[in-house]
């Protein structure tokens, strides 16, 4: 074999060497989360654009009466919530740029969520085994829908199965709470 045909292979080993743990790499960790442990199919979880917290959940949300707000029209979409009788609405509006909001009603953690994406909102319980949980958005993808992440022990959890699909959370669900989809 001449020497050109040998350096020749040898750069080919290389090439397809050093390509094969990026792609096990990428399968491993996306957006900062590790996929190890994934529930679900790890090369089924995709890069939604943005990175982790790109888009900035609400925290402690600020809400104003009914009467004062006007800037909302009467056919403009809001998620409704009521708990220990107190009732919120949550403008889509708001939600687009947002997709999560982390709320109390009393003593009690929820969390808002709205996939702009798919358009699916959905409440929860944010509290797992007694913790009380808050949520950030992770900028990824399962089943074209966004995956939240609890900022506590960094799992990733779907929206629309409502469980934990990776992480130290990875099988535990959130129990959903009745959320109306409705107009103002």
């Amino acid at each position: 074999m001449s020497n050109f045909s040998l350096l020749s292979l040898l750069s080919m080993a290389m090439v397809v060497l050093a390509c094969s743990p990026v792609q096990t790499n990428a399968l491993e960790r996306l957006n900062s989360f590790d996929l190890r442990d994934a529930q679900v199919p790890p090369e089924e979880i995709f890069h939604g654009g943005p990175a982790r917290d790109g888009i900035p959940a609400i925290d402690s949300p600020q809400f104003v009466t009914a009467d004062s707000a006007d800037w909302l029209k009467p056919d403009e979409r809001v998620l409704g919530l009521s708990l220990q009788g107190t009732s919120r609405a949550y403008p889509v509006a708001i939600l687009n740029w947002h997709e999560i909001v982390n709320d109390r009603f009393g003593e009690r953690a929820v969390v808002v969520t709205f996939c702009p994406l798919c358009g699916s909102g959905m409440a929860f319980a944010a509290e797992v085994d007694g913790q009380a949980l808050s949520f950030g958005v992770s900028g990824l993808l399962y089943n074209n829908d966004m995956l939240l992440y609890d900022r506590q022990s960094k799992s990733l959890w779907s929206q629309l199965m409502r469980q934990a699909i990776s992480g130290p959370m990875g099988g535990r669900r959130l129990q959903m709470l009745a959320l109306q989809h409705t107009s103002w």
